[in-house]
């Protein structure tokens, strides 16, 4: 059985970034790589952190947190797990709330490399497991996949990306959104949640620190 996983946050947002490269699912035409686009095939630990504050709004909502630090594993041809979170600084309309990140870890992602428009990659993330739930002001919100939200796409720019300030591996999300699969009528729907996270992985497997520069290739 999984366990719950609880951090402090205020948006789907976190969610969001747990997309941006954090669990991936192999491709056939998909590789992870170290330091450049030809460079060794990477397996290992990851971290991504955002960069600039994660955002939500909807239902007459708003909501940032200025701090995010996903952690898991993943394989050179793009499979992984995301299994710590931590989210802090957040703030929204309603009060500091806080959200339960249920049934981690979390699966069933797609990273697949094919540049188009500014992005490198997509990845889809699809697991039935995924489900958030948020509490503002005594309200408890539970969101996760629906009818009408079945999965979350985001943009992965490489570090060399024109598009892409940070210097390394970096997803955005757009407006990505979840259904509410339960709480009171109180509970904001429509939410959409922005940001932008950057992933490095270990240098060696023992280091205690993230700073391996990553690609994502065919």
């Amino acid at each position: 059985m999984k366990a719950p996983g609880k951090i402090g946050t205020t948006t789907l947002a976190a969610c969001a970034v747990i997309g941006l490269a954090a669990v991936p699912a192999s491709a056939g035409t998909t590789t992870v790589r170290k330091d450049s686009a030809t460079g060794a095939a990477y397996s290992g630990a990851y971290q991504i952190v955002n960069v600039g504050n994660l955002t939500f709004s909807g239902s007459g909502i708003s909501a940032s947190c200025s701090s995010a630090d996903l952690r898991g594993t993943l394989t050179s041809t793009g499979s992984g797990t995301l299994d710590s979170a931590a989210v802090s600084g957040c703030s929204s309309s309603l009060g500091t709330p806080t959200v339960t990140f249920r049934n981690l870890p979390y699966t069933d992602g797609a990273l697949v490399y094919g540049p188009s428009g500014t992005y490198d990659a997509l990845l889809t993330f699809t697991d039935s497991d995924l489900q958030i739930e948020a509490n503002f002001a005594g309200l408890s919100c539970v969101y996760g996949f629906d009818a009408t939200h079945t999965k979350l796409t985001f943009e992965v720019r490489n570090p060399d990306n024109a598009a892409n300030s940070t210097g390394q591996l970096a997803g955005t999300m757009n407006n990505v959104s979840l259904g509410l699969k339960s709480g009171s009528f109180l509970c904001p729907t429509g939410v959409v949640a922005n940001g932008t996270g950057t992933a490095k992985g270990k240098v060696t497997s023992t280091s205690t620190t993230y700073t391996q520069k990553l690609y994502v290739t065919s």
